[in-house]
């Protein structure tokens, strides 16, 4: 059988790095959280999380509702309810405060 020419392999020499870099803050329990009275600002974060550049799901958020606290990230809303990365729904009307960490 006649022998055939290899095959054309290119050589990179620049290291690939795909991995996104993650970071957490040594004091992150040092923010200081506001309250937000107002459902009105709490439906505009939800807008900008879901309607901002990227996915809704890479943002993580702290949610404290009136009877727990969440951090987590986002999957989807309704008019009524959102619905975490966790499988947690949750009211919207029931928000207390929503940060984007």
């Amino acid at each position: 059988m006649k022998k055939l020419p290899e095959i054309y392999k290119n050589i990179s020499k620049v290291p690939i790095n795909n991995n996104r870099g993650v970071y957490r803050f040594k004091n992150e329990e040092s923010f200081i959280e506001e309250k937000i009275d107002s459902n009105k600002e709490v439906k505009e974060t939800l807008k900008e999380i879901f309607n901002g550049l990227g996915n809704s799901y890479n943002i993580l958020v702290k949610i404290i509702t009136k009877d727990k606290e969440y951090e987590t990230s986002l999957v989807s809303r309704t008019a009524n309810n959102i619905v975490t990365i966790d499988n947690d729904v949750i009211l919207i009307k029931d928000i207390i405060n929503i940060k984007i960490l």
